[in-house]
């Protein structure tokens, strides 16, 4: 196991690894009015599917759908693979689909159906990492990069708890009480205690108030840092950095241990994988990539956000979005339904009137 704590003042800085925003991700769906599914792929519409579906959700490579009878397939490279015969749980994250059928447990990678397990408890699943625990033994297991690895042996169910699975981190606690966090196929230790821990895992980061110290502290890429000397009252993680509001009940952004202060009495504060979505005395405010942005014109308080951007009816009736540090009007025309997905925008103008917005440029269907 690995582990180091450091202060702010003396953590050295480096980039083990950069992991872009879905910016790449060019694909989407829409269904017309006679239930055919279409996929757009890079400017290109193509029909992947002509029945009536449940259920449709988008990735980065793929597009996963229930069918009318409730069975799972992925579309991957134009090929229509079935993952699961009907199912109890799905969830779709940026890289991959996981379904439990009863309690058959599966995940969907880069074009393969793997078996996690046939007798699953309980599981959940991050963008390149399954934690599940398995009937037989009661073995704690986590699936991560084509490979099923044991943990230990538990007695009794394991509580996998919200917020300790993120895209690529987990925490881990045995029963000596010793707290670890998974990254990059390594575990590093924590801390040891018997009080509870509330964690909030991201991609790269996990944030934790340290009961053994009595500080807010964080796992951040391979090193554990305090970042307030009392307990933050509230946090979350999010793409390799965490929002927290420390004790003095300020709201703070914290990347690579560069802090940024939104301000004191926010409402309304959205973290998102890439965004800090806030309210601020009528003011519809954005942190993203450690900059804080105003939307002009409107305040928005519905809207739909997806690696870095934030989409919104403007008040002509059409779309307009904030595209990664840029305002956009997207269309002034009015439209029926938007959705945002990746770096795509669909638009309904009407039944069978489609368009999608990607790349800065309108697509017609």
């Amino acid at each position: 196991m690995n582990s180091i704590k450091m202060t702010r003042s003396f953590l050295v800085l480096f980039t083990l690894l950069v992991i872009l925003p879905a910016s790449g991700q060019n694909i989407t769906t829409f269904t017309d009015a006679n239930n055919r599914l279409y996929q757009f792929n890079s400017g290109i519409f193509t029909q992947i599917y002509y029945q009536v579906t449940k259920e449709v959700k988008v990735s980065t490579k793929y597009v996963s759908l229930v069918d009318s009878k409730g069975d799972v397939y992925a579309i991957f490279n134009g090929d229509k693979i079935q993952v699961a015969q009907t199912y109890s749980e799905l969830v779709n994250t940026d890289h991959l689909l996981v379904v439990r059928t009863a309690s058959v447990l599966r995940a969907f990678d880069q074009g393969v159906v793997h078996l996690l397990s046939p007798n699953a408890i309980s599981f959940a699943a991050g963008d390149s990492v399954v934690l599940f625990q398995d009937v037989i033994g009661g073995y704690l297991k986590y699936y991560y990069q084509n490979e099923i690895h044991e943990l230990s042996m538990i007695v009794g169910n394991y509580p996998i708890l919200p917020g300790e699975v993120g895209a690529n981190t987990f925490i881990y606690k045995d029963n000596a009480g010793n707290h670890k966090v998974f990254w990059h196929g390594q575990f590093y230790d924590l801390m040891n205690t018997r009080l509870p821990v509330t964690y909030a895992a991201g991609q790269d980061v996990v944030a934790f108030n340290d009961p053994q110290h009595n500080t807010f502290s964080a796992f951040d890429n391979g090193y554990i840092i305090d970042l307030e000397g009392q307990f933050a009252q509230r946090y979350k993680a999010g793409d390799n950095f965490i929002y927290y509001q420390d004790a003095g009940d300020v709201h703070k952004v914290v990347r690579e241990e560069r802090v940024v202060d939104l301000g004191l009495d926010l409402k309304a504060i959205d973290v998102t994988d890439s965004l800090v979505i806030y309210q601020d005395y009528g003011a519809t405010k954005i942190w993203y990539n450690e900059k804080i942005y105003q939307l002009f014109n409107m305040v928005v308080t519905d809207y739909q956000t997806d690696g870095g951007i934030v989409a919104y009816k403007n008040n002509l009736g059409g779309v307009s979005a904030f595209f990664r540090g840029k305002e956009v009007d997207v269309t002034n025309t009015r439209v029926e339904d938007y959705k945002l997905v990746g770096s795509t925008i669909v638009l309904k103008y009407g039944p069978s009137s489609y368009a999608v917005w990607w790349n800065g440029k309108i697509y017609d269907f």
